[in-house]
């Protein structure tokens, strides 16, 4: 089983990325580290997030979000804009290339998603559904 699992999780990866490049057209993503696409992933699902937003839901320090957060900034994925209300308070946004990178996400999830249901039948389909379902589960509340 475990075998099994290492593989399936690397092929989709792969899978994943090979349709995300063609999706998204730039290959300077590739080189982001699953840390700094959780972040941007969080950044995206929040919508214009606090540090304090966004090391909640990573469930991580805000120092740490701070540093990743800048390092996406560097890397032209991200942008930090001061609250004009609370100067002490940053929204963090994604730029054009985080959202293109969000969109290639989708993009790459959608047609994965269309490959598998193709491959599976029915009542394959509904069964995998409930398993995933059974173990996203699992994994929340561990």
């Amino acid at each position: 089983m475990e075998k099994l699992l290492i593989e399936f999780i690397n092929t989709f990866d792969l899978s994943l990325k090979k349709t995300q490049l063609e999706a998204g057209g730039d290959s300077s993503f590739s080189k982001l580290t699953i840390h700094q696409l959780q972040y941007i992933n969080a950044i995206d699902e929040l919508g214009n997030p606090t540090i304090t937003q966004l090391a909640n839901k990573l469930n991580i320090t805000k120092a740490s979000v701070t540093a990743g957060v800048n390092k996406l900034i560097d890397l032209g994925y991200a942008a930090k804009k001061q609250s004009q209300d609370d100067r002490r308070v940053f929204r963090v946004s994604l730029t054009e290339a985080g959202s293109q990178l969000t969109k290639a996400k989708y993009q790459a999830l959608k047609e994965y998603g269309d490959f598998i249901a193709s491959a599976l039948s029915k009542d394959e389909s509904r069964q995998l559904e409930a398993i995933l379902t059974k173990l996203v589960k699992l994994f929340q509340q561990s």
